[in-house]
């Protein structure tokens, strides 16, 4: 069984694919549908981005689950913006229309990330393996669901992110040929989104919230 996790790095996608829970391949693709289409022998794909976008003024109920969850990491979890947020062409004018309208506003990483949170959102309303996870989830669900200590920027977050991962069988290679230029903790947010692939396909699946629908939910 082959499944694979996607995280952007630099405005591209890297891709892990597992194969029966160990790592099998890792490569970056420029669009996430030319990602997809190459993965058509995986029953799930894990993806880092928001899938499911909020009513304007509404913050999603998975978003602050999440944050509960990954505790002293839940500045990583950022608030998904609505789509008439998104749509405007830049952060200020974003912004400038939350406050006309009374609503939050929108972060500057979350509005970088509009044309990944669109194009997601379009692929997954019609690829049902596509399902929507976030690291620090995936990474606390996978040490016992304890939250890590170190962000995944620092050594020690690294060094422990890679811990996990081997201690569920899950050993990356030294050398991934051209995914590896993309920055480690994408590497390591990317193998982690593959781990709860695996879990999603094998049914052992939980959402943020409970009992929620695949769209509008984080999966661990």
């Amino acid at each position: 069984m082959r499944v694979a996790g996607a995280d952007v790095w630099k405005g591209k996608w890297i891709v892990v694919v597992l194969a029966d829970g160990k790592f099998a391949e890792a490569f970056c693709e420029a669009e996430f549908a030319d990602a997809v289409a190459s993965l058509d022998d995986c029953v799930a794909i894990g993806v880092d981005m928001p899938i499911g976008l909020p009513p304007g003024g509404e913050r999603r109920p998975a978003d602050t689950a999440a944050r509960t969850v990954v505790g002293p990491r839940s500045s990583s979890v950022f608030s998904t913006p609505p789509l008439e947020l998104l749509m405007c062409a830049s952060a200020a004018e974003a912004n400038g229309l939350a406050r006309e309208r009374g609503w939050p506003g929108i972060s500057a990483q979350a509005f970088g990330l509009k044309k990944q949170i669109l194009a997601v959102g379009e692929v997954a309303l019609d690829v049902e393996r596509i399902w929507e996870v976030h690291p620090e989830v995936s990474f606390s669900e996978a040490n016992d669901r304890e939250p890590l200590a170190w962000s995944k920027t620092s050594w020690n977050g690294a060094a422990q992110r890679r811990r996990i991962l081997h201690a569920h069988g899950i050993t990356l290679s030294d050398d991934l040929g051209r995914a590896g230029k993309a920055d480690v903790p994408d590497v390591l947010d990317a193998a982690i989104a593959a781990w709860s692939a695996h879990r999603i396909a094998n049914g052992a699946r939980e959402s943020l919230p409970e009992g929620a629908e695949r769209i509008g939910a984080i999966w661990r």
